[in-house]
């Protein structure tokens, strides 16, 4: 009685296993080592129901004990081809996940280049539109200054001067962070040099730079990328590591360009690093941003100890132009 409700379970999931087998089959693309591999589990069963009915039915083996054989020599086979062929299914599933990950890189590219382009359309909406119009009304305003005014109006016209040319001044440096003219005009290594000025001019920190890109131009989607990424990392240190000195070194030779920064400030602790919202570091951003030029970055950081940034971008002859 025992072994028949062994044999009733078994065959039940002989059944279940054709059956998911079958539906596989239309999921791996009706992949011909799927199809023999459903066909070795068919077999299977059909050979399993024929050595159950002698202990349900008054049957003699001997009836079908040529079939029973066939059967086992059709499953054995079946599974063996299945098992040969099963590395095409192996091989399409790793097309499709090398498909996936470039697809994801594309759209990622796509993404940080539609920023760009917003941010380059900002900044010259602010330059070419309000820039124009508040330097209009300072003309006005120094018109006006040169009439005969009471001391009363005068303290206002020279308080409304003062506001115009600060708000010049501002929509200047909105537009410059958006889109450095001097990234476009001259290239990576000026506009960092630049910016790296500019922090070295508050007295706050100290910051070496040294390159030898020189004047060599990079791709557009690259340069940009790699200036936004050492901005992020020296926004980073000023604002949280409380750092006194940053290195940063650029060079390129015949495979690739490398940047290499450096500080020491507190750092951090690495399992923060793909946090977006941990102390506002935005780390996630910079790797996405050099994921997205098929490059690598590796960043070393302990609580006390500063943090060390290596990221490796792929250089091409297309790059050189």
């Amino acid at each position: 009685m025992v072994l028949k409700v062994v044999l009733f379970i078994t065959i039940i999931f002989q059944i279940t296993a054709a059956i998911m087998s079958l539906r596989l089959t239309k999921k791996t693309k009706y992949n011909l080592s799927w199809i023999f591999i459903s066909l070795g589990f068919a077999a299977l069963l059909m050979r399993m129901v024929l050595e159950s009915l002698p202990f349900y039915f008054d049957v003699e083996p001997r009836y079908y004990r040529l079939l029973y054989i066939w059967l086992g020599v059709a499953s054995a086979t079946f599974f063996a081809v299945g098992l040969i062929l099963i590395r095409k299914i192996f091989v399409y599933m790793e097309k499709i996940e090398s498909e996936k990950r470039a697809s994801e890189k594309r759209f990622l590219s796509v993404m940080i280049q539609a920023e760009d382009n917003e941010r380059k359309r900002l900044a010259k909406d602010l330059h070419d539109g309000l820039g124009p119009l508040l330097s209009t009304i300072k003309m006005s305003l120094s018109a006006l200054k040169k009439q005969e005014n009471s001391p009363q109006s005068e303290a206002i016209l020279n308080n409304l001067d003062n506001v115009i040319l600060e708000s010049i001044k501002s929509i200047k440096d909105i537009s410059n962070n958006l889109s450095p003219h001097v990234l476009d005009n001259f290239g990576l290594d000026k506009a960092i040099n630049n910016f790296v000025q500019k922090i070295n001019a508050t007295g706050s920190i100290n910051i070496e730079y040294r390159s030898n890109l020189k004047g060599l131009r990079l791709e557009q989607n690259t340069e940009s990328v790699l200036y936004r990424v050492v901005c992020e990392l020296i926004n980073n240190t000023v604002k949280h590591a409380n750092a006194k000195k940053i290195s940063i070194d650029m060079h390129y030779d015949i495979y690739s360009v490398i940047l290499t920064y450096k500080d020491n400030g507190r750092g951090f602790e690495l399992e923060n690093m793909f946090k977006p919202q941990e102390k506002g570091t935005g780390l996630y951003n910079i790797y996405s941003r050099i994921n997205s030029l098929k490059g690598n970055i590796d960043i070393q950081s302990l609580s006390g100890k500063g943090t060390d940034v290596m990221i490796k971008i792929p250089f091409t002859n297309d790059d050189k132009d």
